[in-house]
């Protein structure tokens, strides 16, 4: 079953203020629900009771009683996660960040891997271990997991390629076909730039595997698979924490499972540039 969490925390931005409401109650305290009748879930938020059933249909359940149901199979059990507003405040102090860090990252990282589409997942360790060669491809905060990935799926010994010039990728995706992959990193999925480079991706018969939230978009129609992030950040935003920190772990899976199967002889390749760069660190 999926979670009611995961599931209200996935929507919140493209929620009405009333179902916002709603939310805010919910997940101030999963357990308050469980007794409650739409009456008293809709005077504790401020809504018409009309509104609370309408709310639960929405999410995808029939009426109030499969919905707390749902929240009963998740324990009801009431989180620092459920009480901890993770946006920073003016009143913050450092101790405070901390924490609001921790249980931010926390939540990210459980929401990660119930939604983990481990299938597609394979598929893609599949394809990059197959590929010709790989290209990757990502965007402001969006590069920093696809050089990531880059850099070590390279020094693994991959054909690995990055440009943080898409027009002079585009200009070398003359020469892929079906042979080659294209790994896409983006939050938003709306990125212009990228869209364009993995439409001429496609035109030459390349795999195109996003990473990207999990929310219909025009990066999604076009990629042949799609690795799903948790949608739990706004596009327009202080900063990517949980999207950097979450396309950065997927990054990490497709390595980790492209590695794999020749371990031994890629940790001696590893072994080797380790040596190559050991003449730039300063020794005792």
């Amino acid at each position: 079953m999926e979670s009611v969490k995961l599931k209200i925390r996935e929507r919140y931005d493209r929620m009405s203020r009333t179902e916002k409401q709603i939310s805010d109650y919910v997940l101030s305290g999963l357990k308050n629900c469980l007794g409650m009748t739409a009456m008293d879930i809709a005077a504790q938020s401020g809504v018409s009771s009309a509104s609370v059933i309408r709310y639960v249909q929405r999410l995808g359940f029939d009426g109030l009683e499969g919905f707390k149901l749902a929240l009963a199979a998740e324990g009801g059990q009431e989180t620092e996660e459920d009480l901890v507003d993770p946006i920073i405040s003016k009143e913050d102090n450092l101790d405070t960040m901390c924490h609001k860090l921790e249980v931010l990252f926390g939540a990210s990282l459980q929401d990660f891997f119930y939604q983990l589409d481990k299938e597609a997942l394979e598929q893609a360790i599949q394809k990059i271990k197959g590929a010709r060669q790989i290209y990757l491809m990502g965007i402001g905060a969006s590069m920093m997991p696809a050089y990531d990935l880059f850099h070590k799926l390279r020094r693994a010994g991959f054909s690995a390629n990055f440009y943080q010039d898409l027009n002079m990728m585009v200009e070398f995706f003359n020469y892929i076909d079906e042979r080659d992959v294209i790994i896409a990193f983006s939050y938003s999925g709306q990125s212009q730039e990228l869209l364009y480079a993995c439409n001429i991706a496609k035109q030459q018969k390349a795999e195109v595997v996003a990473v990207t939230r999990r929310r219909d978009s025009a990066l999604q129609d076009l990629a042949d698979i799609c690795l799903f992030v948790p949608d739990r950040e706004a596009v327009m935003r202080i900063g990517a924490f949980t999207s950097l920190h979450t396309s950065l772990m997927m990054g990490d899976l497709l390595y980790m499972g492209a590695i794999q199967e020749n371990l031994e002889q890629i940790e001696a390749e590893l072994i080797k540039t380790r040596k190559l760069v050991s003449g730039l660190k300063t020794k005792k």
